[in-house]
């Protein structure tokens, strides 16, 4: 599939995957079930998680997305598209320098054969067990302007406010210490996914290919937008996404967050990075900022502007209000996923 191909799929609102350089590997697993893979443990860390919330900063998300949508673009094919990822892993790194000093964390990026890379950032246990399953958060860092692609593309809510939202947990626990006690956490940010969810691609299938056992993949695309009379919420997609892991995580938002939670489909042949993992067998969910399928309507409760130029953090019009609160909703809903899946490790060793 060409640049040239994809394009005219966006133009005639066709969502795609590209599998071009991994097709042969994904066809192994054509029809893969997930179904009681997931690690799914019972809710009961309480006294760790709510304690973090109040550490959560809308006005840091504002000045981190501020500068992430000042760039051009962030098209994964592009040299800004490069250096937002580098710009990206100077925040982490400066926020892994900050961590205390009993934390143990690495940085990375994983490169592609386009200029943008991937970044993964993972929070390691202090006994290693080899059995204990992996926790991946991730959020889609590139941007795109489906009219052509070296346009103008702020994606401050696609995926913009994903990858801040996810950023902000990464932060409190950070720079709270957070060990974690059953198994490895890693945190995500791909590149490419508006090319066909090729950063994720290239990461799952390695995954894979190293046998590693992932307990539960949770993906954060568009946090940010509140429709117009529409009832704030978390929405998770049930469309090729984990059945049990999204019941798990419904109820981990339900004890948790303080708006509510519901399930919802996306509109034919839509999705995202959380995809790549549920096709090679792994348990993964994704949640968004709304139902997409409100209405009957192509995009929903969803950001009429994305893709585009207009996909800004000031928007507050007919349609709808961008909310730095509603990206904070989705911060908590990482940091409870990630210690109710990883455990919290406090004791001395």
């Amino acid at each position: 599939m060409t640049e040239g191909d994809k394009m005219r799929l966006r133009r005639e609102r066709k969502k795609f995957t590209d599998i071009t350089d991994h097709e042969e590997f994904y066809a192994q697993y054509v029809g893969a079930e997930t179904s009681g893979d997931a690690h799914l443990p019972q809710i009961s860390h309480q006294r760790y998680v709510k304690p973090l919330f109040s550490r959560v900063s809308t006005q840091r998300m504002r000045g981190v997305l501020q500068h992430l949508s000042s760039f051009y673009t962030r098209y994964f094919g592009s040299a800004d598209g490069e250096q937002s990822a580098q710009w990206l892993h100077r925040q982490l790194a400066e926020i892994i320098r900050k961590a205390p000093f009993h934390t143990r964390i690495s940085l990375e990026f994983f490169t592609h054969p386009f200029p943008q890379p991937s970044l993964i950032a993972r929070f390691e246990p202090k006994v290693k067990n080899i059995s204990a399953p992996l926790t991946i958060i991730g959020a889609h860092q590139d941007s795109m302007n489906y009219l052509f692609p070296l346009l103008p593309a702020p994606g401050a809510d696609d995926d913009g406010s994903g990858t801040v939202s996810i950023l902000e947990a990464f932060r409190v626990l950070a720079e709270s210490g957070f060990v974690p006690e059953y198994g490895p956490v890693e945190f995500h940010w791909y590149a490419a996914e508006e090319g066909g969810l090729l950063g994720s691609q290239a990461i799952a299938r390695y995954k894979k290919e190293s046998n590693a056992r992932i307990g539960a993949m949770l993906e954060f695309d568009m946090t940010a937008f509140i429709a117009r009379n529409a009832t704030e919420t978390i929405g998770f997609i049930g469309s090729a996404a984990d059945e049990k892991l999204t019941k798990w995580l419904l109820g981990l938002a339900k004890e948790y967050i303080s708006i509510p939670a519901d399930v919802f489909e996306l509109p034919g042949g839509a999705g995202s990075d959380y995809m790549s993992y549920t096709q090679l067998g792994y348990p993964a969910g994704f949640a968004s900022e709304g139902n997409p399928s409100a209405g009957g309507g192509r995009i929903g409760e969803y950001d009429p502007y994305v893709h585009g130029v207009g996909d800004v953090i000031d928007i507050d019009d007919e349609t709808g209000v961008f909310s730095f609160d509603h990206m904070a909703r989705f911060s908590e809903l990482a940091i409870a996923f990630v210690v109710e899946q990883a455990g919290w490790d406090n004791k001395w060793r």
